[in-house]
């Protein structure tokens, strides 16, 4: 059967995302909204929320509501609150959420905090390479498309379990896939993040003024998806692909092929030109420019609990945690240049 409520806790741009799609497609299903601030206030004078993608517009009535009695009754929670919000707002509504399936799909590694209040064994973990972007209160844009991946957080989840996560998930109509090695994946993603957040400080778009610039690529990007790589061999954690994404192996020889002045360019001119594809938007970047903590402490402070809890450490991915923490700082967003990353990490190499 298909659930007959469903909750989205953290209602942002994914979570509106998925829980609006769902409810497109499954309208006799119940859908709540948990938001809050002018994104939740529009959706609920609207009564709906409305979705842009390839699709074009939508407008999908929904229930918008900011406390933990709407949630009671779900029978499947999705669960995308910021990281660095994830065991304060799971405690908040593990009462309200009681036995439903919770399916987190959030950056960072969380089911540990997760699992400190809810049933272990009704949590499903994952991530989704799609980029979606809140544009403006209620609006939600899917800005690139991609898979999701999730699986059991632990052997105490039962097949039946993930099967119903994977049925709701998949009934938004995009690409849903489940693995028994969830961790793997996670971290596979983590890695391709530490990267983009590194772009965020500069305030440059990863793909086009990132990875196209030799400087950059090589003295920023390579040296961290290297420093990552080696913090995980050291932790002992296993990378797993994803189908339609590439692992971080494949993506780093990927860069070092750019090197070659014809790939350089060919991708270059590719991005720049007519098919080049939307900028990938990251939720740091939303959140400096709103003046909200931001979740780098849980992707590239992540790499360094991960470094230090094996004896090892990741100085390029603590530099970006300090800077992005320098920006935090201010009252309004002051950006470093790339000139200024790649200072920085040229210094690292020297220390």
């Amino acid at each position: 059967m298909f659930p007959k409520k469903i909750s989205v806790i953290g209602a942002g741009a994914i979570g509106a995302m998925f829980g609006g799609l769902i409810k497109h497609h499954h309208p006799s299903t119940e859908v709540v909204l948990i938001a809050r601030g002018k994104h939740l206030r529009v959706m609920q004078d609207r009564r709906a929320v409305e979705l842009r993608g390839k699709w074009g517009h939508r407008l999908v009535p929904i229930i918008a509501a900011s406390s933990p009695d709407a949630v009671v009754d779900s029978d499947v929670v999705i669960f995308t609150v910021k990281t660095q919000d994830t065991d304060q707002v799971a405690k908040q509504y593990a009462q309200a959420i009681g036995d439903a399936v919770v399916v987190s799909l959030q950056n960072g590694i969380n089911q540990h905090l997760l699992t400190r209040h809810l049933h272990p064994d009704r949590v499903v973990a994952g991530m989704t390479s799609t980029n979606m972007a809140l544009i403006e209160p209620g609006v939600v844009q899917c800005n690139r498309g991609g898979i999701s991946v999730i699986g059991p957080t632990s052997k105490q989840v039962a097949t039946t379990t993930v099967d119903l996560a994977h049925r709701t998930l998949a009934a938004s109509g995009l690409p849903i896939e489940v693995s028994e090695s969830i961790l793997g994946i996670q971290y596979n993603k983590l890695l391709f993040n530490t990267m983009g957040y590194a772009s965020v400080v500069s305030s440059t778009d990863l793909l086009r003024d990132g990875i196209m610039t030799r400087t950059w690529r090589n003295e920023v990007a390579l040296p961290l998806l290297t420093e990552g790589l080696h913090v995980l061999q050291s932790a002992g954690i296993l990378l797993e692909r994803v189908s339609g994404m590439s692992d971080v192996y494949r993506f780093r020889n990927f860069l070092r092929a750019l090197n070659l002045p014809t790939a350089n360019t060919l991708a270059s001119a590719t991005l720049r030109g007519p098919l080049s594809l939307p900028g990938i938007v990251f939720s740091v970047y939303q959140d400096l420019m709103r003046r909200r903590p931001t979740e780098i402490d849980y992707v590239n402070g992540e790499m360094v609990r991960l470094a230090k809890e094996s004896g090892t450490d990741a100085p390029r991915n603590s530099k970006i945690v300090q800077m992005t923490k320098s920006i935090e700082s201010h009252d309004q967003p002051k950006f470093f240049s790339k000139e200024d990353v790649i200072a920085e990490f040229r210094q690292l190499q020297c220390d």
